[in-house]
């Protein structure tokens, strides 16, 4: 539906959208809108169902039930309109390896259309640093330079929306650093990015909303600190100091609001059910005890922690 403040409608909108193998149900009556210009994390164990969503997506499969619309058109009415407007790069992708990297991407660049092939496909390979491998075969480049030939193809034709699955996959710490840059870059200039992976340190910089997958179910959706508002339900706080653990931990049960004590390497935890202004006087508290604090803040959940988190829920 339309956003009546913007006038505009969303990029992607799932309505009960559902896929079936024999007895098996890999997606079960997924709903979902993702806005134009976010970056989405698709995030879940293998076999949570992300790539099957991925390709009812893009068209790639037909859901058994439930419609998918992009940019507010029906993928079933209108096929062709709405591949043009996706990028899609697969988890598992074939490439010809006897062709030169740069006539790889004049092929898909003829498939397309694309009116200033030549200026496009150098800005490509200057995009995924490729420029030094424009005229090496396919079949000798590393898995990590397919993994960029792959994300180049993918934004050959300047889609609206990429649909990356998997898309860091044997690339370097480096490359994944580019590769994120890249997507952020794409992202302030309007362009929407869905993006899977298992390995929620890959997604932890790049994505602003996150949607968590397990056994087919879409369990949590959102901002990730709209998510973790709604799970973690007190704050917690990490203390190191110099000296004996053992007093500042028994001094810190009898303070109102702490609600337990824990030590992990050498970091006290403390979960703290209190007002936020009253961190500051647990603080002085400490010091005024005599306490030698080296560092004292709150701990706020990352990607991991919140999977792990909400993961823990039994999904039907």
């Amino acid at each position: 539906m339309m956003d009546p403040e913007s006038g505009t409608y969303p990029m992607i909108r799932l309505e009960n959208l559902r896929k079936e193998y024999d007895n098996v149900v890999a997606v079960k009556n997924l709903s979902l809108t993702i806005e134009k210009g976010q970056i989405y994390g698709l995030i879940g164990p293998n076999g949570a169902g992300k790539t099957t969503t991925l390709k009812m997506i893009t068209g790639l499969l037909e859901p058994t039930h439930g419609s998918v619309f992009i940019n507010n058109t029906n993928i079933n009415d209108n096929p062709l309109v709405v591949r043009q407007m996706i990028g899609y790069m697969p988890d598992f992708f074939s490439l010809y390896g006897d062709l030169k990297t740069w006539e790889y991407l004049d092929f898909f660049a003829e498939a397309y259309k694309i009116k200033n092939k030549k200026e496009k496909i150098t800005e490509i390979l200057s995009l995924t640093n490729l420029e030094i491998k424009r005229d090496e075969f396919i079949d000798g480049l590393s898995r990590g330079m397919k993994q960029r030939l792959a994300f180049g193809k993918a934004l050959l034709h300047d889609p609206e929306l990429l649909v990356l699955d998997e898309p860091a996959s044997g690339l370097d710490p480096k490359a994944r650093v580019e590769l994120r840059d890249i997507i952020k870059k794409l992202s302030s200039q309007g362009k929407t990015t869905i993006i899977s992976s298992h390995i929620l340190t890959e997604l932890s910089d790049i994505c602003n909303v996150v949607g968590i997958m397990e056994k087919g179910v879409l369990i949590e959706s959102g901002y990730i600190n709209d998510i973790l508002s709604r799970i973690q339900t007190k704050k917690i706080l990490r203390l190191d100091i110099v000296g004996d653990r053992t007093p500042v931990i028994n001094l810190l049960k009898t303070i109102s609001g702490v609600d337990y004590v824990n030590e992990k390497d050498n970091i006290i935890e403390i979960g703290f059910s209190g007002k936020r202004e009253d961190i500051p006087l647990l603080h002085k508290t400490l010091v005024e005890k005599g306490v030698s604090v080296v560092s004292f803040y709150e701990h706020t959940k990352n990607l991991e922690e919140i999977f792990m988190s909400i993961s823990s829920k039994e999904v039907s």
